[in-house]
């Protein structure tokens, strides 16, 4: 698929076109954006409109952002029909374009004027729908994502005593959304960046997929999903070592969490993953797993080799008994402490705020053994094997962090512990340097 212009030698503005190849008909489906250009503002080889400053140029992105609506419909269309075994035909392109594009984008002439009404009816629809960010349905979980985020809006509608209008949502709004969730409701800044970075979400779909009149805002920089570095903790190699060698064979339950956390710590799979593994023969050297956030996402599975420690676990006492996460949680705890994890060190804890009887993440000096939990496994595991000097990239793949960025603010890895790889690779250098 791709845009041309229907005059292209005219001196004067004329009409953009998308076009498509249909090949079971042998055939190309067209269809007027009803946007107008004047040629010597188009890209012929990139086939969209010219990249320029100013004026000029803010009002060719505009064109092409309305250009590109169309694209997006296409291809939605054409991802519905392979899922639904739906023929693709010119006939039904058109119908569906004539639907979509040819009444008013206004949102009050689509059905729903305000926001949290458009989100009902998108999360009815959206087990049938494709996620343009994964090219997959829409998952189980990111609905329900969805769904508290609209629950929210909803509380904050009533706090304010009036719903929010789709056309209406701008900085302003945001601004008041933001004071609202953090002073008002007390939630923590990462938790209301999760909320805000669904909202934009929600916001761009009503916009570029369903055509409503959405206000631009949220495009912002300003119209941002803030956050704060998380604080917490990881356990060294040295402490796990003591874990893993600590004597719990008067507590069969213990002793179980003990386990699974040997596992967690030298896989580094979710909680919902190590937690719900199958059998593992100690004679292979890697296990495959496919992790249950990627399965209906990605789809990629992880390869991992297999431990010593995790093997010596299995061949004493075979597969550790499955318990849930939250169970896992409450004696892990009770395990660090038996173990003697109980240096104070900076982390954030549920802490019972007084005035509201709410629990918040409160950030203080707690006891070690207080802040260890399933996500500890794997935030160690990252952090260990970078401090081993393995190759920040293999890790990634195993813990599925897309960006180099993302990663090393992800792992626990002090301004000294970085001085000591320096000084390490330093030393290795100039050894191997002298040899030469």
């Amino acid at each position: 698929m791709y845009f041309y212009l229907k005059e292209p030698k005219s001196e004067k503005e004329t009409l953009i076109i998308i076009q498509f190849y249909v090949k079971s008909e042998k055939a190309i489906f067209k269809y007027s954006t009803g946007e107008k250009i004047n040629p010597e503002n188009w890209d012929f080889e990139n086939r969209l409109p010219k990249s320029k400053k100013g004026i000029g140029g803010a009002k060719l992105k505009k064109i092409t952002s309305n250009i590109m609506r169309y694209d997006t419909f296409l291809e939605r269309l054409i991802d519905n029909c392979k899922i639904n075994n739906i023929p693709l035909t010119r006939k039904f392109l058109k119908t569906e374009f004539d639907k979509h594009f040819k009444k008013k984008v206004a949102a009050e002439k689509k059905g729903f004027e305000y926001l949290t009404d458009f989100i009902d009816d998108f999360l009815i629809k959206a087990p049938n729908l494709i996620n343009r960010s994964t090219k997959r349905n829409y998952t189980t979980d990111k609905i329900k994502h969805y769904k508290k985020t609209n629950n929210r809006l909803k509380e904050f509608e009533t706090y304010r005593r009036s719903k929010i209008k789709i056309n209406k949502f701008d900085i302003v709004v945001y601004d008041a959304l933001v004071h609202y969730l953090t002073d008002n409701k007390k939630y923590s800044v990462n938790y209301t960046g999760d909320l805000i970075k669904n909202i934009k979400k929600l916001l761009k779909v009503a916009d570029v997929e369903f055509g409503y009149d959405v206000h631009k805002d949220y495009e912002r920089s300003e119209f941002s999903v803030i956050k704060e570095e998380s604080v917490s903790i990881a356990l060294n190699e040295k402490e796990i070592d003591t874990l893993f060698n600590h004597d719990f064979s008067n507590d069969e339950k213990l002793e179980n969490c003990r386990d699974m956390a040997i596992i967690g710590l030298w896989t580094g799979l979710r909680v919902s993953d190590f937690l719900n593994l199958p059998q593992i023969n100690t004679d292979d050297k890697f296990i495959t797993v496919q992790p249950k956030k990627t399965k209906n996402s990605s789809g990629v599975k992880v390869v991992i080799p297999l431990h010593h420690q995790i093997k010596e676990v299995i061949n004493k006492r075979g597969m550790p008994r499955m318990i849930t996460d939250v169970k896992f949680n409450e004696y892990i705890k009770i395990v660090c402490k038996r173990v003697g994890f109980t240096d104070k060190v900076k982390g954030s804890l549920m802490v019972k705020d007084e005035k509201t009887d709410i629990y918040r993440k409160k950030v203080g000096m707690y006891p070690k053994y207080k802040l260890v939990s399933s996500h500890t496994c794997r935030r160690s595991f990252a952090t260990n094997l970078y401090k081993m000097n393995f190759p920040t990239l293999s890790i990634m793949k195993i813990t599925g962090h897309s960006s180099e960025k993302s990663f090393l603010s992800y792992i626990k890895v002090t301004p000294t512990e970085h001085a000591e790889k320096l000084l390490n690779h330093w030393n290795e250098y100039y050894s191997q340097k002298r040899v030469d």
